[in-house]
């Protein structure tokens, strides 16, 4: 579970912003400004954020480098064109008078510049956001990937009175290996002795520690039992409305002992829109409750409104635990089997992002919310996750949560910019292809107007999709 906190700390969020996004634009556009070069493109801007100028903070031959006031990206802006069309006659030869006077002998607009060339240039912004991908996947296999080694036991409860509290335990406490070995399976602890250690991590203290199970402490001479155990209940739902609580295990309904929860899911099924009888293990002592299973649930929920997980009881003992979260540990890759972690990571995240726009669709035209958390998100929801993210690394002191999240999002932007939109790079490269099936291009004024169009109508979404970044947070996703 991540600390959502930091989604609303304006200065991490800022952090963020600047780690995540900064980079992967600049990357961008320096892609563009190195192809433009690589073709004899004539560049006389290279700036960071949006006009209106902010500073020029010098000139690199015939490029003035800026920075501008508006933190929204970058741009390159070629010899007879604005940031994203081309210009008319008369400044395109102001344009070219100022390169000559910068010391461009042979100044080289876009449109001078073969088709093939064009698209290169064109797409050179996502081929370096790719570049920048490939690069962090490769450093994030060299420090190191998770590799579960082993499982960790979280004690949802425990009686006051349990010999195991003499031993140290409590509550929440999560028990991740055994004599000093890793738990690999859960019902290694079930035989542990006398003079046993366990090591525990419990919240709010750093680092793990161990406790010994001594004389006093009861061994499980009983078998434990598994039970359904409910970690979340919907507000407003039978479940929620009858008493039941989160940590409270499922002994039986009705009578019917159940031990997994499809024993109890069909035991439901049995009786919808009749009352029932739960019997559920609390904090050491058996409660009965009494509801009513709903026939027709809201979306997401059960006819009980309850989310469930395994639990094993060990009523001797008076422990209720269920599996947590896996202990993982960083392994690194040589350099090539990093090189090959990268190619197929990028792959696989590219072939997930080019099904987005389908399964948007078919979301909207079926009416269906199977993918109800695929969404169109700001600068500003990308901060706030990644704030959420860039503190979750900082706080398990793993780079690599951070880095992986930039590099998706440069993969991100990079292909987003390829979409065949108007004033975006992919837009602007069907028009070159549509020169090149027509032999001669589409008249500078017509492409113009079309690439303002499509800016008006992204900077209109870009509106929508703020507001509701601030009206529904993307971190809500992550809870």
């Amino acid at each position: 579970m991540f600390d959502l906190s930091a989604a609303n700390n304006p200065l991490i969020v800022v952090a963020a912003f600047i780690l995540v996004l900064i980079p992967a634009v600049i990357i961008h556009e320096l892609g563009h400004f190195l192809t433009a070069k690589l073709v004899g493109i004539t560049i006389l801007e290279f700036g960071i954020g949006m006009p209106p100028r902010a500073i020029r903070l010098g000139r690199w031959r015939e490029t003035d480098i800026t920075v501008n006031w508006l933190p929204l990206g970058g741009f390159v802006r070629p010899l007879g064109e604005d940031m994203i069309k081309p210009v008319g006659d008369e400044a395109s030869m102001s344009d070219r008078e100022e390169a000559i006077a910068r010391g461009v002998e042979q100044p080289k607009s876009v449109n001078e510049t073969a088709p093939l060339k064009r698209i290169l240039f064109m797409a050179g912004g996502a081929l370096a956001n790719f570049i920048m991908a490939f690069v962090l996947f490769v450093i994030i296999a060299l420090t190191g990937l998770p590799q579960i080694i082993g499982a960790r036991l979280q004690v949802v409860s425990l009686t006051p009175d349990s010999p195991l509290v003499a031993a140290g335990l409590v509550q929440n406490d999560l028990i991740e290996a055994i004599d000093g070995q890793p738990i690999t399976n859960s019902s290694q602890f079930w035989s542990v002795g006398e003079g046993s250690t366990l090591t525990i991590r419990r919240e709010g203290v750093d680092e793990p520690f161990d406790i010994v199970l001594t004389s006093s402490s009861a061994l499980f001479a009983d078998e434990p039992v598994l039970h359904p155990l409910i970690i979340g209940v919907a507000n407003g739902s039978p479940a929620a409305l009858s008493g039941l609580q989160a940590g409270d295990a499922v002994l039986s309904l009705d009578g019917q002992s159940t031990t997994t929860y499809d024993e109890l899911q069909a035991l439901t099924r049995e009786r919808l829109g009749q009352e029932v009888t739960l019997e559920v293990w609390r904090n050491g002592s058996v409660e009965t409750i009494q509801l009513t299973p709903r026939a027709n649930p809201p979306q997401n929920q059960g006819a009980m409104g309850i989310q469930i997980t395994s639990g094993a009881l060990s009523p001797a003992t008076g422990l209720l635990v269920a599996e947590g979260t896996p202990v993982q540990e960083l392994v690194p890759l040589s350099f090539g089997d990093a090189v090959r972690y990268s190619v197929d990571r990028i792959g696989s995240v590219l072939g997930q992002l080019a099904q987005v726009p389908g399964q948007i669709i078919s979301a909207i035209t079926t009416s269906s919310n199977d993918n109800e958390n695929l969404r169109v998100t700001s600068p500003l929801g990308i901060s706030q996750v990644g704030g959420v993210l860039l503190q979750e690394s900082i706080q398990q002191r793993q780079p690599s949560i951070i880095l992986e999240y930039i590099a998706l999002i440069s993969l991100a932007l990079g292909l987003t910019n390829l979409l065949p939109i108007p004033a975006l790079d992919g837009g602007r490269i069907l028009f070159v292809l549509i020169e090149m099936v027509r032999g001669r291009p589409i008249a500078p004024e017509r492409e113009g107007m079309v690439h303002l169009v499509g800016l008006a109508l992204l900077l209109s979404l870009m509106v929508v999709v703020v507001i509701n970044d601030i009206m529904n947070p993307l971190t809500d996703l992550l809870r």
